[in-house]
C-alpha cells in the first residue's frame, strides 16, 4: 500500500491510499476526507500499516506569480518514512 499525502493552505493534509494505480481518499466514519493537521498526526494514524512508499504532494501557484501559465502539475516528493 502507498500513501499519498495533499498538502493543503493553512496546516491540513489529505490523505489517498494506493495500490496498483488505483487511490482512494481516507475518510471518517460519516464517509467525509479525514483531514489531519501534521505529517506527525498522519504517521501516529498509519502507525500500524505496512506502507511501500509515502509521497507528499502539493499544487504551487509559482508559475502563475510569474505570470506564466499554471500546469496544473503538483510538485510530488518521495518521503523517507
Amino acid at each position: 500500500m502507498d500513501l499519498f499525502i495533499e498538502s493543503l493552505e493553512g496546516n491540513t493534509y489529505l490523505v489517498e491510499i494506493g495500490d496498483g494505480g488505483k487511490r482512494s481518499v481516507v475518510t471518517d466514519e460519516q464517509q467525509q476526507p479525514l483531514k489531519f493537521n501534521s505529517l506527525g498526526d498522519i504517521k501516529e494514524h498509519f502507525n500500524e500499516h505496512f506502507l511501500n512508499e509515502v509521497w507528499l504532494e502539493q499544487c504551487t501557484p509559482y508559475e502563475e506569480m510569474c505570470g506564466l501559465v499554471s500546469s496544473g502539475d503538483k510538485l510530488r516528493i518521495r518521503l523517507n518514512w
